[in-house]
């Protein structure tokens, strides 16, 4: 290959992906290296840093040798947003497990902060939970001896993911990250756009631990692969790096299907808050300011399935739509791996498998599946229209977003013409749309053409019927004392 490209990688939970991205954005091609999270018991979720780092750098260098390292203008780095990494600067080694977005196991961590969740969400856009990173950090600060040892030596760095891939990348030289990866660690004043000192002090963290916090696409150093120096040039968020590339303006509404599921809606940059609806920040093109976005994480989606795999019920992708709709009496499946997200935070309830019988086959646990992950979007959705704000057209991608079934209960659920789009990889593309950006090389970025529309196929009253049933069962579910 002669032609340029920017190499963009995608850090997420259970993979690393990287593509060549021409600047128009168009793939030449692309790599996946699987990634699996260590689970040792309920709530645990963790890597190991050395084996996160050799599979990042594996979709890199794969990419690289593919289309030539002397062709690549930028590399473009977007990432699992508040998993966390704490190191020392003085050997670049991990002093903690790096815990990931999943982990849950900073509860008392998160509760002992002072700070309300009323006075936490005004800050950070955020609410208290041990989803995001500070209550992890303080948790690593309180049980593990060589994260102790650094911060008295003064040595310490405390960093999204995507930082620590940069600071190996660039040896050292660099230390930041982008605001929408700043913001995931709770210790982010989205409003002056700076490290929160009273945030910090909260929780334990030494601001002087903290990365400078630099635009999404920004000079972020060079690596030098083969003898040739490669710029970096993009840092941001998985999801708002997605958003970025389906071009989602104010008013419009995504939804990105991965290991878990995100809608996104943007609100501009008037600041709109509602209670149980995150607000986060989008991709800054050339300072730190960007649109604000109302986001509803589901926790659980594309992991949904391989829970299922791991309890010995293998469903490949390739068959769930085969099996989905030879369903005729679909089980209710709950996928709340690591609690409820949006716009519940009930991370009390664990995963419910509800309507079993002898006559119950694996095509309809498959479609209970299917249909529990569009149900919890439904929750989101049917949540921000309490308050008068709805999409005309929902652009959909990621992985998840190739399943025929999911998409069209999707769509029949919500009563909502939903936009496929041709390239699931979102995420890739939108990273490098900001390093193309960033390097003057992109004047008319080709936005991913969109593959097809998926129409409602069945009635408003059938639709409303099935999501009153949904919202019964997802009482229950709350009801229910865990055993």
């Amino acid at each position: 290959m002669t032609e340029k490209y920017i190499a963009s990688l995608d850090l997420g939970t259970s993979s690393c992906r990287a593509a060549a991205v021409t600047p128009g954005g168009r793939i030449l091609c692309q790599k996946s290296v699987p990634l699996a999270p260590e689970r040792r018991a309920a709530g645990l979720s963790e890597y190991d840093t050395e084996t996160l780092f050799a599979s990042q750098l594996s979709a890199l260098h794969a990419v690289l040798e593919a289309a030539g390292p002397q062709n690549a203008a930028a590399v473009a780095v977007a990432s699992q947003r508040s998993t966390v990494v704490l190191w020392d600067k003085s050997s670049s080694r991990a002093v903690a497990p790096v815990l990931t977005w999943e982990d849950g196991r900073a509860a008392q961590e998160a509760q002992a902060c002072a700070f309300s969740q009323e006075e936490i969400h005004a800050v950070t856009g955020l609410y208290k939970t041990p989803y995001f990173s500070a209550p992890k950090i303080a948790w690593c600060l309180k049980n593990c001896p060589p994260a102790q040892k650094a911060l008295q030596a003064g040595t310490l760095a405390v960093a999204p993911a995507a930082s620590y891939f940069i600071w190996r990348l660039t040896r050292g030289a660099v230390f930041s990250c982008d605001p929408t990866l700043a913001q995931r660690t709770l210790l982010f004043d989205v409003n002056a756009k700076n490290w929160s000192g009273a945030l910090c002090k909260a929780f334990g963290v030494p601001v002087e631990a903290l990365p400078t916090v630099l635009p999404s696409g920004a000079d972020y150093g060079f690596y030098e692969y083969k003898g040739v120096k490669i710029p970096i040039r993009a840092c941001a968020g998985d999801q708002q790096a997605a958003a970025y590339a389906m071009g989602l303006t104010p008013g419009k509404c995504s939804i990105n299907y991965g290991t878990g599921a995100f809608l996104l809606y943007n609100a501009g940059r008037e600041a709109k808050r509602l209670p149980g609806i995150l607000t986060s920040l989008s991709v800054s093109e050339d300072s730190l300011d960007g649109d604000l976005l109302l986001e509803g994480p589901v926790n659980a989606a594309g992991s949904v399935f391989m829970w299922l795999n791991a309890c010995g019920l293998p469903l490949e992708t390739a068959e769930l739509d085969g099996l989905a709709q030879k369903s005729d009496r679909p089980v209710w499946l709950l996928p709340a791996l690591g609690g409820l997200g949006a716009p519940y935070w009930d991370f009390s309830v664990s995963p419910v498998i509800s309507g079993l019988s002898p006559l119950t086959k694996k095509a309809d646990v498959a479609a209970g599946a299917v249909r529990g992950v569009a149900f919890s979007v439904a929750d989101v959705v049917y949540y921000l229209r309490k308050f008068g704000l709805e999409s005309a057209q929902i652009s959909v991608s990621g992985g998840l977003s190739r399943l025929t079934s999911l998409l069209q209960f999707q769509a029949d659920i919500l009563q909502k013409e939903l936009t496929v789009l041709e390239e699931s990889e979102s995420t890739l593309l939108g990273a490098a749309r900001l390093a193309a950006r960033r390097l003057g090389v992109s004047t008319e970025w080709a936005f991913p053409p969109v593959k097809r529309m998926v129409s409602p196929a069945i009635f408003g009253v059938e639709a409303d019927k099935e999501y009153q049933n949904w919202r019964k069962f997802v009482e229950w579910c709350q009801a229910k004392p865990a055993l």
